[in-house]
């Protein structure tokens, strides 16, 4: 019974009537006889003072106001005072309820319903098993999550090798490169000086030719002839062979010298030349390869900047899906922590409630124990009843013939 129902129990009472308290069956029927002596009287009083206005009174006078208001108010708190009693007597009867059935209730004491009991263990039963398979579907995600994470790890360690053995290919072409621009060099540097030599060679043979010339020029013939008028025919002829053989002589010498040096001459610039041909030759191979390489080069750096921003592309989205993932680790860790708090106190409740119920079931236990101590004793009385009825019988029997 609450404090509110006790309290609307005693509102509307006079102040100077006795307040009987509505804890027990006979304050009950004590406050609904008040109330009914309460109800009656009032009503028993209007009704007995209606007839004798009426018949004293035909024509009723006029009355004041203060009068009229008086009987408003009169009226008002008698109108107000019923509907008390009224809510009074509707909370008394649902009072009146509840103590009977209390009462029933305790008169003919029911057992335990052990499936109501079980119904709560069921269900937290299935609730274990949902967040069992829950967790279990937590952890799959974690693991597959972590297989994803190695594998992109396994990718970008990859990628990663593939770039240092680009670069180092790329060191080997820069490396190569500049030998060939050495070489490049060291040919020009050999072209120039066997450019230079021949200049020398031709500087020479002018400057051998220049002097030939002069010494041709400046060369003079001193003839003496002696006086002779009988062999001056014959002077004559020996003079003109002696010219004849000296030119000849001198003509055979230069042009055996001329020959000489001709051909020594054609001999080094034919080696020259085919020197030249040769570097020329290389050079134009050399000038190739490196085109060739400088091809290289620029397609080795492009697919080189391609690599990089693919690796910068890669590294985005490893990092993105990293983040992404770790953060569903980090979701999933906090849920698994949670799903583990839960189920400590889920299993803290288990563990309460089965130590409830082992006590309820020791209670059980003991209370059967008292029941069947109860029945044994109550045979063992009704035996020893037994016993004393059958001895007292004889000796009725035999003291009946005394008398």
């Amino acid at each position: 019974m609450s404090r509110n129902s006790s309290a609307s129990m005693y509102a509307g009472y006079p102040s100077g009537g006795r307040r009987t308290p509505a804890s027990s069956p006979g304050g009950l029927r004590s406050l609904l006889a008040n109330d009914t002596h309460t109800d009656s009287a009032p009503v028993a009083a209007a009704a007995a003072a209606a007839p004798v206005t009426r018949a004293e009174a035909p024509a009723p006078p006029v009355a004041p106001e203060d009068d009229k208001e008086k009987m408003r108010g009169l009226n008002n708190r008698l109108t107000s005072y019923l509907d008390m009693v009224k809510t009074l007597q509707q909370t008394n009867d649902g009072l009146r309820k509840q103590i009977d059935e209390i009462l029933a209730k305790r008169q003919a004491p029911n057992g335990r319903d052990w499936d109501e009991v079980q119904k709560p263990f069921d269900d937290l039963r299935k609730q274990i098993k949902e967040i069992t398979m829950d967790n279990a579907n937590l952890l799959m995600d974690a693991n597959n999550a972590k297989l994803a994470n190695e594998d992109l790890k396994n990718k970008l360690d990859a990628e990663i090798v593939a770039q240092k053995t680009f670069e180092k290919e790329l060191d080997d072409v820069k490396k190569v490169l500049e030998e060939v621009k050495q070489q490049k060099e060291s040919i020009k540097k050999e072209t120039e000086m066997v450019k230079d030599e021949i200049d020398r060679i031709k500087q020479e043979h002018k400057d051998m030719v220049d002097d030939l010339c002069e010494k041709i020029r400046t060369s003079k013939v001193t003839v003496e002839i002696e006086p002779d008028k009988n062999n001056l025919t014959s002077v004559i002829d020996n003079m003109r062979n002696q010219y004849e053989k000296i030119a000849q002589k001198n003509l055979k010498e230069t042009e055996d010298w001329y020959k000489d040096k001709f051909e020594n001459i054609k001999v080094v610039e034919a080696e020259n030349s085919a020197a030249l041909e040769s570097g020329n030759a290389d050079l134009k191979d050399k000038q190739k390869q490196k085109q060739q390489l400088e091809i290289q080069i620029q397609s080795v750096m492009t697919k080189i900047q391609t690599l990089e921003a693919l690796l910068e592309n890669t590294k985005i989205q490893c990092s993105k899906r990293l983040s992404v993932y770790d953060k569903e680790v980090q979701n999933t860790e906090s849920e698994i922590k949670k799903v583990r708090s839960q189920m400590e106190r889920q299993k803290e409740d288990i563990m309460n409630l089965m130590s409830e119920k082992l006590k309820l079931e020791e209670e059980i236990r003991k209370y059967n124990d008292l029941m069947n101590m109860c029945s044994d004793e109550s045979l063992e009385l009704s035996l020893a009843d037994a016993l004393n009825s059958e001895k007292s019988r004889p000796e009725n029997v035999v003291k009946q013939p005394e008398k």
